[in-house]
């Protein structure tokens, strides 16, 4: 990988699993990553590298957000936070409640009900 910017030299290697090279000494198998491939795209007039097949992190997903400004794209970004959290969620706990006040309408229901045998 050739002319990438500073600040996103951590993401990269944080997310393909390996360190960042400055000289030829450190050219060693254990700094390096693999992938099955590794291409530069052009998306909406700005290029982007494309990596697929990570050997090392196969875990790793990137999500290309594109807005006309940058209101929908940072609610664009709210979105899919918050809809990473959700998954997130029912990984480590496996169970949902539903929202939109269907718990209290349930308890409504419920409440009825018991009301009738009183």
């Amino acid at each position: 990988v050739k002319d990438i910017e500073r600040d996103d030299v951590e993401f990269v290697c944080r997310s393909l699993g390996c360190r960042p090279i400055a000289s030829i000494d450190h050219f060693t198998a254990e700094n390096l990553a693999q992938a099955e491939l590794v291409e530069e795209i052009s998306a909406g007039g700005s290029k982007l590298l494309k990596v697929t097949g990570s050997v090392t992190k196969p875990e790793t997903v990137t999500i290309l957000v594109r807005a006309v400004n940058e209101m929908m794209l940072a609610e664009a970004e709210r979105s899919i936070h918050d809809a990473l959290c959700v998954v997130r969620c029912l990984v480590k706990k496996r169970f949902l409640i539903a929202g939109g006040g269907a718990p209290e309408i349930e308890l409504a229901l419920r409440l009825t009900e018991y009301s009738r045998t009183l």
